[in-house]
């Protein structure tokens, strides 16, 4: 008779919880339950330090790391698991749009308002496409454009600038509505350091 595999199944980290891990982040695997409990307190705990001005700027690495991974995980849970309760799907929701708005407040470095032409794609299973846009704001690590596709935070994304050809990988930080614009996106850039050459010592803070 075969031994039953169960290598792929791995029990909640927290102690005394005989659930099944759902997800693993900060080096965790956690069950949903602990999972949500562990985001919202770290989301409070961030939320804190923001507002009292105690985010240095390890800590905000360390912030931005964990919002991409929790909104990342939260959308992965809610969109696979088909044994949600509407109250955890709720909190699963609000822990993605907590932790935009956390990172939100998380700059690494001044906005520079421009239009550069570039093409965006997305090539995540069961949602690829593709299209040309221009950016609205820069950063040395990112940019926020205009986007006609529905883009979820953590979605891979790739940019082609198409005055010179460059490109680079990166993932959604947020998406919001723009108005009489459409969709707004944000992307940050994966190890990558001033994609846009400019000299960001002289680039004044734009809001």
């Amino acid at each position: 008779m075969g031994v039953p595999n169960t290598m792929n199944v791995n029990p909640c980290a927290v102690q005394g919880c005989e659930q099944t891990a759902d997800t693993v982040i900060d080096g965790q695997a956690l069950c949903r339950d602990h999972f949500i409990s562990h985001c919202y307190a770290q989301l409070e705990r961030f939320d804190e330090m923001q507002k009292t001005h105690r985010l240095n700027m390890p800590d905000a690495e360390s912030v931005r790391r964990f919002i991409n991974q929790s909104s990342r995980q939260a959308d992965e849970i809610e969109h696979t698991k088909k044994d949600l309760g509407n109250l955890e799907r709720a909190r699963l929701l609000h822990i993605i749009l907590w932790a935009n708005e956390v990172g939100s407040y998380l700059r690494r470095s001044p906005r520079k308002v421009a239009s550069i032409p570039v093409r965006v794609s997305c090539d995540k299973l069961g949602s690829t496409w593709e299209e040309e846009t221009h950016t609205v704001l820069l950063s040395r690590h990112g940019a926020s454009l205009r986007c006609a596709h529905s883009a979820k935070p953590g979605e891979p994304i790739q940019l082609v600038r198409l005055d010179t050809g460059q490109r680079v990988l990166g993932q959604v930080a947020w998406q919001r509505s723009a108005d009489s614009d459409g969709i707004r996106i944000g992307v940050e850039f994966v190890d990558c350091d001033n994609f846009w050459g400019l000299d960001w010592g002289m680039v004044e803070e734009t809001r």
